[in-house]
């Protein structure tokens, strides 16, 4: 049928051209407005929305050689929502959003930054749609701002989100204005089956199973990460000991491979559960799961048959075996395992065996001088979990007892990317996150490396092996040009590492010493788009924007110390064996660099780069009993402390230092180290006894 306007009962193919499109409006772009013009803001005549190029072409793909595309456009006035002709023109460089200069007094709030929001059905001619503004510190702006949703903002002016790409964004405009949004509500309801008669409720379409496997199967995992999922698994059930086999496929049983645990184990039925696909799992707050399909998915991308035994402390062992070939009846085998199985599966207490059977090879196998293939599979995987769980390995994973991970009784040493003596840190910042159930917490620190001649002088006494070993694992065996960047932590578990993400394109040889670190717990999982396999994630905009100023520092120390090598300085080298005189030594350090500071400068109390004073720190009193404290952090940096009245002689203090501000910032980072160690609910529980 025909789309009218106001109608969402379109069909899906209909559905295909509904786009939201999102913006941060610029000074120069408010003049729109005719309150902006009244308060005697306005800077340039321009008086209209840009529209990029790549967004245009996007939702309106055929209108290329046309030079105005028209859009009948809700929007909100002082007497409720109007609905009038808009349109798109091109320009030189861009298009513009013309046809309606609002005067309405409740626009009155628009600032640069504020979030423009519109919504449009590209399906027909002409367009439909509506926009809405909401201010920089507004619930909406900020909820859709920290939802991976916005994560392109950080790298474009303008993006345009197509269907469940901007589900979050979508849900909450059209809670907030469902007067105005209401395409969106077509696309988060979608995707309802029902029988032909329109009854909704009829047939039985069950899954093919072995394509579903062969779904779950293409996650995007490669053995190491496979493997790492289900050393997630172990950690969850309490593991302090993760044994890896990794059999010789010459040795009569073709290629195999088992992750073996000492945790607390299952018994049958929940044995039932976990072969389930998308088992209903429940995770604690510092789970390293996510979906419920990574045992499955994990094992099913490396092998068409595994099996998992599994035994409780003081009880009998329980097995099962998923065969992708023979899964029509959804029945996983509990037949007896052979006596090699039995053996590479043994368990004497408690604890957890999982077993990889006839595994598919990769399409490329791994190349190391010196080892064949398999040897140097082996090498690779341990590579792998040295980084991943570095934290576990060396026992710093907040909660977490140390872990020991063996591959073929090998003890896998932890290989910390920022952990060389040399690497010089900045100050941690710890930013809160809003979501749609709660604020999450992400920390974030900045690292300066050592160049490859510091490397060599700091490590000469030991030897040319341990120079060698020290360059190799720094560069985490690769090229460290491409391990600059972030280092997604996720509860203490590594997830992602190297590039800068939307903020820099590029990973630039003279940057290549600055490593980011980013920890975050799991409250922000959906809001950073996590994916399955737990390899993918998307940062938010506004988060990306704090993490670029923190990042900066070090980008621009790391700068300084190539071009101190270049031209021959004994600062250090640039990372080539040929830069620099080769003689550069380690400055010594007691204190972390001050950020704007290269670190070892000998300099005290540097600004930060360029001359910016530091952020602003306001302290306001409230009157609450929902907090004693709290402090936030805002898109350009600032500082927002707020204190109880049920907190007197905090407010006192607060009030007495109110003119110091290197006072107010170690108040607000003392404030910020209770919370991460919960000393305020304790303090909150004891004033409500």
């Amino acid at each position: 049928m025909p789309w009218h306007k106001g109608c969402l009962a379109c069909p899906e193919s209909e559905q295909e051209m509904r786009f939201l499109i999102l913006r941060v409006l610029t000074h120069s772009e408010l003049g729109m407005f005719h309150e902006y013009r009244r308060q005697g803001k306005e800077g340039s005549k321009q008086r209209a929305v840009n529209f990029d190029w790549d967004v245009v072409d996007r939702v309106f793909p055929a209108a290329k050689d046309t030079e105005k595309i028209d859009i009948e456009m809700r929007y909100q006035t002082d007497t409720g929502v109007a609905e009038r002709p808009h349109w798109l023109k091109r320009q030189e460089k861009n298009w513009r959003l013309e046809g309606n200069c609002p005067r309405d007094k409740c626009y009155a709030f628009v600032d640069p930054g504020c979030l423009f929001a519109m919504e449009v059905d590209a399906s027909t001619s002409p367009a439909t749609g509506a926009w809405a503004v909401f201010p920089e510190d507004d619930e909406v702006a900020r909820s859709i701002l920290a939802h991976g949703d916005s994560s392109r903002l950080a790298s474009s002016a303008m993006i345009a989100l197509h269907g469940d790409e901007g589900e979050h964004a979508w849900r909450t405009l059209a809670k907030a204005r469902p007067d105005l949004f209401l395409l969106g509500k077509g696309v988060i309801e979608s995707g309802g089956a029902t029988t032909a008669n329109g009854s909704g409720k009829g047939m039985e379409l069950a899954p093919n199973p072995k394509r579903l496997v062969r779904i779950l199967a293409a996650v995007g995992h490669t053995m190491h990460s496979a493997v790492a999922d289900l050393v997630d698994n172990s950690i969850n059930a309490k593991a302090t000991e993760i044994a890896i086999t990794f059999g010789p496929p010459n040795g009569g049983h073709g290629r195999w491979m088992s992750i073996a645990d000492n945790g607390e184990g299952m018994d049958a039925p929940g044995l039932a559960e976990a072969m389930r696909i998308g088992s209903d799992a429940s995770y604690e707050a510092n789970s390293l799961g996510k979906y419920g399909y990574g045992l499955k998915g994990a094992s099913w991308s490396q092998t068409d048959v595994f099996t998992v035994v599994t035994r409780k402390a003081g009880g009998p062992l329980a097995w099962m075996t998923w065969d992708a070939n023979e899964m029509d009846d959804w029945i996983p085998s509990t037949d007896p395992l052979e006596t090699w199985e039995q053996d590479a599966t043994a368990i004497p207490d408690h604890g957890t065996v999982v077993l990889w059977k006839s595994m598919r090879p990769p399409q490329t196998m791994p190349t190391i001088k010196g080892l064949d293939p398999h040897s140097a599979e082996v090498m690779e995987l341990e590579r792998h979990l040295a980084l991943v769980f570095h934290r576990f390995l060396e026992g710093t994973a907040a909660g977490r007892r140390p872990v020991t991970i063996t591959i073929n009784g090998r003890k896998v040493e932890p290989n910390n990317p920022v952990g060389h003596p040399l690497a010089s840190p900045y100050d941690m910042k710890s930013i809160r996150v809003p979501t749609g159930t709660g604020d999450g917490r992400v920390q974030i620190q900045a690292f300066l490396l050592p160049s490859e001649d510091e490397i060599k002088a700091h490590h000469a006494a030991q030897g040319q092996e341990a120079v060698d070993r020290a360059i190799d694992l720094i560069g985490l065996h690769g090229k460290r040009n491409e391990t600059q960047g972030l280092f997604i932590y996720r509860n203490d578990r590594l997830i992602k590492w190297g590039g800068w993400h939307q903020m820099w394109s590029t990973n630039d040889e003279k940057t290549k010493l600055a490593r980011v670190v980013v920890n975050y717990d799991t409250v922000l999982d959906d809001s950073f788009k996590i994916n399955i396999s737990k390899q993918l994630v998307q940062l938010p905009s506004q988060l990306q924007a704090e993490i670029k100023l923190i990042a900066e520092v070090a980008r621009k120390d790391s700068q300084k110390k190539y071009r101190k090598s270049a031209s021959g300085s004994p600062a250090g080298g640039s990372g080539s064996a040929h830069a620099g005189n080769g003689h550069g030594a380690p400055v010594p350090r007691t204190t972390p660099p001050v950020p704007g500071q290269a670190p070892g400068s000998g300099a005290t109390g540097a600004a930060p780069a360029g001359g910016e004073p530091p952020p602003r720190i306001a302290v306001r009193p409230v009157a609450t009993r929902k907090f004693l404290w709290k402090v936030s952090t805002g898109l350009a940096g600032g500082r927002d402390v707020q204190v109880s009245d049920a907190a007197p002689s905090l407010a006192a203090l607060a009030k007495r230092i109110a003119g110091d501000p290197d006072a107010l910032a170690d108040l607000a980072d003392f404030l910020d180290s209770l919370d991460r160690i919960g000393v305020q609910q304790s303090l909150l529980g004891r004033t409500g006894d």
